[in-house]
C-alpha cells in the first residue's frame, strides 16, 4: 500500500515538473523567436534545461503508473534539481527585485519574466521533493527484490547466538 501511495505521489511530482518545464519552454521560446538572444547565456541555459526536462519527463512521467516501477529516476531527479536551482538563480538575478524592466530579453514583459522565475522555482521544488519520494520507492523496490531472490531470507536479522546453549569461557 505504501509503494502505491509513493508511486502516485511520484506521478504528481512528475506531472508538476512536466507542466513547469512546458511553461518555461513556451515563454522562453517566445522570447527567442521575438527577440535576438544569441548572446544571453542565462536565457539559453534556462531554455536548454527546460527543453531537456520536457523531453525526458514526457516519457518518464508515466513510469510511476507502471506496477513494476521502483523509483529508478531518483538520480535524474537529483541531478535535474540542481540544474533547475541554477536556472532559478539565473532568472532571479536577471529579473527579480525591480530589474525586470531594465534587463533583456525585453525591456518590459515583466509578467512573463516573473512567470519564468516562479515556474523555475516550482520545477526545482518538485524535483527535490521527488528525489526523496523516488529514493524511498527505490529502497522499497530493492529490498523487495533482494528478499524474493534469497530463499528463506527473513526481513529481521537472525540471531548470532545459538538458542538455549550458553558456553562459559574457561
Amino acid at each position: 500500500m505504501l509503494q502505491r501511495s509513493l508511486r502516485l505521489l511520484a506521478f504528481g511530482n512528475h506531472f508538476a515538473v512536466w507542466v513547469s518545464s512546458l511553461i518555461v519552454t513556451g515563454i522562453l521560446s517566445f522570447f527567442f523567436v521575438k527577440y535576438n538572444l544569441s548572446h544571453n547565456t542565462h536565457v539559453i541555459y534556462q531554455e536548454v534545461i527546460a527543453t531537456i526536462t520536457l523531453a525526458v519527463w514526457t516519457f518518464g512521467m508515466v513510469l510511476p503508473l507502471i506496477n513494476r516501477y521502483g523509483g529508478h529516476l531518483w538520480i535524474a531527479n537529483h541531478i535535474l534539481s540542481y540544474l533547475w536551482l541554477t536556472s532559478f538563480i539565473f532568472s532571479a538575478q536577471d529579473w527579480a527585485g525591480g530589474r525586470c524592466t531594465t534587463h533583456a530579453p525585453t525591456f518590459g514583459k515583466c509578467g512573463l519574466k516573473k512567470t519564468v522565475v516562479a515556474f523555475n522555482f516550482l520545477a526545482f521544488f518538485f524535483l527535490l521533493a521527488n528525489t526523496f519520494v523516488e529514493g524511498l520507492l527505490f529502497r522499497e523496490h530493492r529490498d523487495g527484490r533482494l528478499g524474493s531472490r534469497v530463499p528463506g531470507a527473513h526481513k529481521s536479522r537472525p540471531s548470532t547466538a545459538s538458542e538455549g546453549t550458553t558456553s562459559a569461557a574457561v
